[in-house]
């Protein structure tokens, strides 16, 4: 078409300057809106740990300013979130160091982000369009579930019962609770002025920061005592709060014991210069005192544990379960023993003859025991039972090589004399069975055992 128009123009010299100016007006908007389109914006990718929620189509803000929008959002090479945005002219280029945040626009919605752009100072090299922004320059927002998770269940109540109970308290206090909003400003702005004055001077207030530390340790440690101690203070409020009287009458006699006070100090102030004048000279002698009470309070904190377990065994809650009780005790015990230590002393000192005579006759009275328990071993519905008939000179005992035998007496000899005695009423031990052939028995001591009331001609006799 347009070499038709040329050749025409060709033709017809007369058209000629008209299409050339047509021909200039179409090259020159096409160069502006080429370069237009080519410059609205810049873009550039950023790598983030988490995309926190962005999409498509949300603000990037330099400055709290709209500045450009989020195009896309996907995964980098490293599985990291990648955002390609786009900053409009006016705000770029980007020069390297710029950083950017994840942020929330408000608490108005759940998933309303925003990308912060920090610009680098415009002295340093300009980044490139689509140049890529490392993690080490980005940082993802923190979730309010990512907070709460970092909280163990216990701590996630205690947190919960708070706001709950916020909500309970300010439940109809809504006016107040907006005036006391009103004097937030003011109220931060002279606490600021508070912590000027207290950061001006740093290391006293760390020393004080140290001191309440150990302070809330110690009182920790006694929080019974402290609960008890508060459960005592509000008994002693309602006491006082029973009896107003007596506490107006007290109060009535303050100014008078506050008067009484002033003259004791104003006569106990002449005695200060002298005491000022005992710390001065004990001060030199007083200089290594803090080094020893520094190594002395680890000893004090190892103590504390062996101290409290002596607490426990001198005064251990209950009756008659610690040493102090059985301390008490003691007294009562030693006038008891006073009258039972002699006593047994004596039954023991009389006894120990009975003992003593009684000591050789165990096996004997081990032997009986053993063969009645044998004997009487049978049983019926009636319970143990036992038959015994009495035969005596039964048996002619024969000592052999073997140790002896017993061979049947005839039946018309037994229990004939002399086989049977009567009246062997002192036996000595060993003598109920009859003496074997290396006469170990009957059992005559001369030493400790020995047993004068015996005699060892009162055997079983062995007729051969």
């Amino acid at each position: 078409m347009y070499i038709a128009d040329i050749s025409t123009a060709v033709r017809h010299p007369s058209r000629a300057p008209r299409m050339l100016a047509v021909l200039a007006l179409l090259l020159v908007a096409a160069v502006l809106g080429w370069l237009l389109l080519r410059g609205s914006s810049h873009h550039y990718r950023l790598v983030f740990s988490s995309a926190g929620q962005l999409v498509k189509g949300d603000l990037v803000r330099i400055g709290g300013t709209p500045a450009g929008k989020v195009t896309s959002v996907g995964l980098s090479d490293d599985d990291q979130a990648e955002i390609d945005i786009d900053v409009d002219k006016g705000y770029g280029p980007l020069h390297e160091g710029t950083s950017a945040t994840i942020r929330a626009e408000g608490l108005t919605g759940v998933a309303s982000r925003y990308v912060d752009i920090s610009p680098a100072s415009q002295t340093r090299p300009t980044l490139d369009d689509d140049a890529l922004i490392r993690g080490d320059k980005t940082t993802s927002i923190v979730e309010i579930d990512q907070l709460f998770d970092t909280l163990d269940p216990k701590t996630r109540d205690g947190l919960r019962g708070l706001i709950r109970g916020s909500a309970d308290w300010y439940d109809g206090r809504e006016s107040a609770a907006n005036v006391s909003a009103q004097q937030v400003p003011r109220t931060l702005a002279e606490l600021s002025q508070v912590a000027d004055e207290i950061t001006s001077d740093s290391a006293t207030f760390e020393q004080f920061l140290v001191k309440t530390g150990d302070a809330l340790g110690t009182v920790a440690d006694h929080r019974d005592q402290l609960t008890g101690l508060v459960s005592n203070t509000q008994q002693t409020a309602d006491a006082l709060a029973s009896d107003t009287a007596s506490l107006s009458t007290a109060l009535h006699e303050v100014p008078t014991a506050l008067e009484s006070g002033s003259d004791a100090f104003e006569q106990l102030r002449p005695a200060l210069t002298d005491l000022r004048k005992l710390t001065d000279s004990t001060q030199a002698n007083t200089k290594d005192l803090k080094s020893f009470l520094e190594d002395l309070t680890p000893v004090l904190h190892e103590a504390t544990p062996t101290i409290g377990e002596l607490r426990r065994m001198f005064a251990q809650p209950g009756a008659a379960n610690d040493l102090l009780d059985a301390l008490k005790d003691l007294p009562t015990i030693g006038k008891e023993s006073d009258r039972a230590f002699p006593d047994g002393r004596k039954a023991l000192r009389q006894s120990t003859p009975i003992f003593s005579y009684a000591r050789p006759y165990i096996p004997d009275i081990v032997s009986w025991v053993r063969g009645y328990g044998s004997a009487a071993a049978t049983y019926d519905a009636n319970g143990h039972y036992i038959k015994t008939v009495p035969v005596f000179n039964a048996y002619t005992f024969r000592d052999d090589a073997n140790g002896g035998t017993l061979t049947p007496r005839p039946a018309d000899e037994r229990g004939s004399s002399p086989a049977l005695s009567t009246g062997n009423l002192a036996r000595c031990p060993g003598a109920s069975t009859p003496a074997p052939a290396d006469r170990s028995t009957v059992f005559v001591d001369q030493g400790p055992l020995a047993n004068t009331d015996c005699n060892p001609a009162e055997t079983v006799r062995a007729n051969g």
